[in-house]
């Protein structure tokens, strides 16, 4: 196997590793943190986003091993990865939520106990009904074209000439072949099947939100930092003179004291108690100009180089994006005769392959794939929050472990149907590889599936509702970094003329 797709695919797990284990830290209740009881918890979490990694990763390394005739046994190692997903599923993340969501005031063995009885109720739930819908639906129609052929043999002594050229088509029609499918594959199509509501859910949302949160961030770039030297000075000789006027106030109290006739003292006291009360206003909206400059302070040492790069990075997810979207409308909305408009991206891959850059091909798929599960991921963290209702919001250091674990689910069912999605959008491509004679062949032409897959209906609601979600995301405009929000709800609050005020009334 080529070893610069090796490197490639080893790096990609260390960096995608670090990306999981960060979201983690990034979005987990400081309640949460270190190494405690939520440990568990946390080995799930990350164990989980691999998971979801891994599969777009071995689809890389599934078309390289036919590609090259490696002789790896990619089916074995199919069947591996979704046995894992299923076992996360059903046993693993249940257990995790469970034992979180118990009283912790209880004893250990009590709270195990309770998490074993609870896990035996999804266990029954799951087996029960993937037992029902196999007995009933695990039947597959493959479609075959029936070819009728007469030939013209000519013998000569014992030979027989079966030269192409004499066979005559004289009947042609299409039929299917009854087959009926394995638990295991019935179980992984079952996955697929019930994933692809969350893929185009939460990948049409991600698909626009990732670029545009990117571009946005540059947009709404800290623009306030320059000021920060000169809120400096000023702030430092506003405090002085507030020590100044401060002073004036105790020396005039000293005077009331001094003072003759209870008509006197109580006109110099009124008159301290005002200035008392406005020098108190004063030193209040201080301290609030100060909070200001610490936030702005904070903002004046971010690296301007930060928002340049994300700029860049959101003008390339951009176009990537865009490809996505033109290969979906070019290789399965548009057909001509049956036969899709342009293989669009199909084509790149294959070209590349042609050309002996084979390596070029499978980075460019795998990065394709790569970013659509990106988009998943990007799309759960928007729509957890709250738009309509909150659902297992996903905040930044807000985030308690059961809503962690929650959403790998989505992440992790998702990435199954991700898979199935990708051999079709580029079953060019992939044509003859592992993955797509599971998933193009047997999980496709099941009963309770090939409606859907055939008429393309998942293609058709990603496209859709990735222009829908694009459209909203758009008019919602860019939001402002929430230092910012707070610098101008701290501004506002502001009433910006105690300086003159209290000059004002010292001098009188």
């Amino acid at each position: 196997m080529d070893v610069f797709l090796i490197i490639i695919i080893c790096v990609l797990g260390l960096l995608l590793m670090y990306v999981n284990i960060y979201l983690l830290a990034l979005y987990c209740h400081p309640e949460d943190g270190g190494f405690g009881s939520t440990l568990f918890c946390k080995i799930v979490v990350v164990l989980g986003l691999s998971l979801s990694w891994c599969q777009t990763l071995m689809l890389t390394l599934d078309v390289t091993n036919e590609r090259e005739q490696q002789g790896l046994d990619m089916h074995l190692c199919w069947i591996i990865i979704y046995i894992s997903v299923f076992v996360m599923l059903v046993l693993l993340i249940p257990l995790a939520i469970f034992y979180y969501e118990s009283d912790d005031e209880k004893p250990i063995c009590q709270r195990i106990s309770l998490t074993i009885v609870q896990e035996f109720m999804v266990l029954v739930f799951a087996f029960l009904t993937i037992f029902l819908t196999y007995f009933w639906l695990r039947d597959a129609l493959v479609p075959v074209t029936v070819q009728v052929q007469d030939a013209a043999l000519q013998f000569e002594s014992s030979e027989i000439d079966l030269n192409i050229d004499t066979f005559t088509i004289t009947e042609e029609k299409q039929d299917h072949i009854a087959t009926t499918i394995d638990p295991i594959t019935f179980t992984i199509g079952l996955m697929c099947f019930l994933g692809y509501f969350f893929l185009i859910l939460y990948g049409g949302i991600g698909m626009v939100a990732l670029p545009l949160d990117l571009v946005c961030s540059y947009g709404t770039r800290p623009k306030s930092a320059s000021q920060a030297t000169e809120k400096k000075n000023r702030l430092k000789r506003l405090v002085a003179q507030m020590i100044g006027y401060a002073k004036q106030l105790r020396d005039m109290e000293k005077d009331v004291k001094c003072a003759t006739g209870w008509w006197s003292r109580r006109k110099q006291n009124t008159k301290v108690e005002k200035r008392y009360q406005k020098l108190v206003s004063a030193v209040s909206e201080l301290e609030e100009e100060f909070e200001i400059f610490l936030l702005e302070l904070d903002i004046g040492n971010a690296n301007p180089l930060v928002y340049i790069f994300k700029l860049l990075l959101g003008i390339v997810l951009f176009i990537i994006t865009l490809a996505w979207l033109l290969h979906l409308l070019l290789y399965v909305i548009i057909t001509v005769d049956g036969i899709p408009f342009s293989p669009w991206l199909n084509k790149l891959f294959i070209q590349l392959d042609i050309y002996n850059v084979a390596f070029l091909s499978v980075f460019f798929f795998g990065l394709f794939t790569l970013y659509l599960l990106w988009c998943v991921t990007k799309g759960n963290l928007v729509f957890s929050m709250p738009w309509i209702f909150k659902f297992h919001p996903m905040k930044i250091n807000e985030t308690w472990m059961n809503s962690f674990l929650f959403n790998i689910v989505l992440i992790l069912i998702s990435s199954v149907a991700l898979c199935h999605f990708s051999t079709c959008v580029f079953s060019q491509y992939t044509r003859l590889t592992t993955v797509d004679l599971l998933f193009g062949t047997q999980i496709k032409y099941l009963k309770i599936f090939s409606w859907a897959f055939e008429n393309k209906v998942f293609e058709y609601s990603l496209f859709s509702w990735t222009i829908l979600a694009g459209i909203i995301q758009m008019i919602m405009k860019c939001r402002k970094p929430k230092l910012l929000d707070q610098i101008d709800q701290k501004k506002k609050n502001l009433k910006g003329n105690y300086e003159i005020e209290l000059k004002e009334l010292f001098l009188k």
